[in-house]
């Protein structure tokens, strides 16, 4: 927990954790989109695996009933979740998600984004 709290709850930026077990089938296959998301959201957002056989008391202290369970915490506080296997474009749109809180972009800055094709997301018209 200790170090759960350095890493997790006093990090400077968003942090999305994985909440899985060795035994977890489903949780197997979330670690290989878990890691190639971490690499590609390297500087942004933490990426955190947190074994909840290993620490069950961890696990307990968040309510984790499912896993995997993602977590995602911004300023030692938990601002969204998802529940189950999340495919990669979806656990992007977690953290964009977390990235526009922590930065306070509003709706406005989201659409510009949206126009200079720095998302995913582009308009068509």
């Amino acid at each position: 927990p200790n170090q759960f709290e350095r890493q997790v709850l006093e990090a400077d930026t968003p942090v999305i954790v994985d909440f899985w077990a060795p035994w977890c089938q489903p949780c197997k296959l979330m670690g290989p989109v878990f890691e190639a998301a971490s690499k590609e959201l390297r500087g942004k957002v933490k990426m955190v695996k947190v074994d909840t056989q290993a620490n069950p008391s961890l696990a307990q202290a968040f309510n984790i009933a499912s896993i995997p369970s993602l977590l995602v915490f911004d300023r030692g506080e938990v601002i969204d979740a998802r529940i189950g296997l999340t495919p990669k474009p979806q656990l992007l749109s977690l953290a964009q998600r977390a990235l526009d809180k922590h930065n306070k972009v509003g709706v406005l800055g989201k659409v510009k984004r949206m126009f200079k094709g720095d998302d995913e997301t582009r308009a068509v018209i």
